[in-house]
């Protein structure tokens, strides 16, 4: 014992929240280690060490561990440790260790009491019907959360620690009646690959999930809602959730996957298909428009409406700068103010976002520096942005792209930024299915899932 606790106090070297206290089990010493703050001590006490006491016997050391690990009925790990490196496992994890001289095993106490914030509502996903509960930062807790929705002997979860340094617990959600084993193999055997010295989220795994390369559009998506999380795994995907993280990793997710939102599950088909097509509406809107408009405007004006033609004509005389450096300056100070609107406290986030929409927007205007028109086709492009909130990354560079090629080259460049979209919609490797589905409007079931949406009666009618 002497040995065992000075080589587990080594690893922690002077750390203040070491705790360690030599204690007497049937009659035998021994000896209590755990991490403050991370163990409750009165649990430790009520339900590990006070029946302890209780026992009158005399026991060698090795038979005394068996017999209370056999014997008696208080709620030891099944497991014991073997060895250091399973002993700073279950430390750090908020277990309690208790080492018995004479044997070389030790009992873990699960007696956790780590702080944790608790279950609360969804901030990233709103939704107007549905549950009210997102994931927290506790992996133990997210696990009860979906095995709560999923009560099927079908729903397996695995865990793993990745991270050199950090040892974070990973789990790994799956319906083994639903979910490819060959894309499951797969992602097991990339996790493992994984040789990186910190993960505190699930994000620092999606580029070893997901193998796309040179595109901005990636398989893996990211959830806080168990509801859409819980939906997901039953359609056969594989979801990820990091210790510590209250976003989960979602693979494989198609291309159409985000464009549907909880609430068109609930709600009547024919309002979900008009939002649905307007959700596609809005995403082609808010990459395309700023370099449609600039290819228009400077290198085919006689496209447009005469009327549009002179109120175009009357802004660009009214501003120093030319339209294309104007939309620049215009698509980065909007992803600037949105950044410091996000970055900052929310209370004044808020007025940040407020006064610089109002009182610069309306000032740079007034003044000439801007024209009025390309500040509205950006504001609308940027608007557009928000209704597909997980294309937001893909739709800034995107954005950017189509500006600049359109407005160096004009409709050539506008029709190479469309060109270059598509392949990066379709190098993405969704599972070695096709991230994008081939579109045939003979198939009214393949047009019913993507862009419309049938009543539950019809689906469980074709079902």
């Amino acid at each position: 014992m002497e040995k065992n606790t000075e080589e587990i106090k080594g690893y922690f070297g002077q750390s203040v929240d070491y705790f360690e206290k030599r204690i007497d089990i049937l009659g035998h010493k021994a000896a209590i280690i755990m991490c403050e703050d991370l163990t409750n001590i009165t649990n430790l006490w009520q339900v590990n060490l006070r029946p302890l006491n209780s026992i009158k016997a005399d026991f060698t050391p090795q038979q005394a561990y068996d017999y209370i690990m056999q014997e008696t009925t208080i709620p030891f790990n099944a497991q014991p440790a073997q060895s250091f490196e399973k002993v700073l496992f279950f430390l750090t994890a908020g277990f309690a260790v208790i080492l018995i001289d004479g044997v070389d095993k030790a009992l873990i106490a699960p007696a956790q009491g780590y702080p944790s914030r608790g279950i609360s509502a969804p901030e990233a996903e709103g939704s107007l019907r549905g549950t009210r509960e997102s994931f927290c930062d506790t992996g133990r807790k997210n696990m009860a959360l979906v095995r709560r929705r999923i009560r099927s002997d079908g729903l397996v979860i695995e865990t793993m620690q990745l991270g050199t340094v950090t040892k974070t617990e990973i789990s790994i959600y799956y319906h083994r009646d639903y979910c490819d084993e060959t894309t499951l193999a797969k992602v097991k055997a990339r996790l493992e690959k994984v040789n990186i010295p910190i993960v505190t989220e699930s994000g620092y795994l999606a580029p070893f999930v997901d193998t796309t390369k040179h595109s901005v559009f990636s398989a893996v998506s990211y959830t806080e809602k168990p509801d859409v999380f819980c939906a997901k795994i039953c359609e056969g995907k594989i979801g990820i959730i990091a210790d510590g993280c209250p976003f989960a990793l979602v693979y494989p997710f198609m291309f159409s996957e985000h464009f549907y939102t909880s609430d068109d599950y609930v709600q009547r088909p024919y309002f979900v298909s008009v939002t649905k097509l307007l959700r596609y509406i809005a995403f082609v809107v808010s990459v395309m428009l700023p370099g449609l408009y600039i290819a228009l405007a400077n290198f085919a004006p006689e496209t447009l409406p005469e009327k549009l033609i002179f109120f175009i004509f009357s802004s660009k005389q009214s501003t120093p700068l030319p339209l294309f450096m104007e939309a620049i300056i215009i698509v980065i100070t909007l992803e600037i103010i949105k950044e410091a609107g996000l970055r900052l406290p929310q209370a004044i986030g808020h007025t940040v976002s407020f006064v610089a929409a109002l009182i610069i927007g309306d000032s740079a205007v007034n003044a000439g520096l801007i024209g009025s028109a390309v500040l509205i086709v950006c504001a609308v492009s940027t608007i557009m942005s928000f209704v597909v909130p997980s294309f937001y990354e893909a739709i800034i560079v995107l954005r950017i792209i189509f500006l600049l090629l359109s407005g160096v080259f004009g409709g050539v460049g506008f029709a190479f930024a469309c060109l270059l979209m598509m392949l990066n919609i379709v190098n993405v490797n969704a599972a070695g299915k096709s991230y994008i589905p081939k579109i045939t409007f003979s198939n009214r079931k393949q047009l019913t899932d993507i862009f419309l949406k049938s009543s539950w009666r019809t689906i469980n009618r074709k079902g």
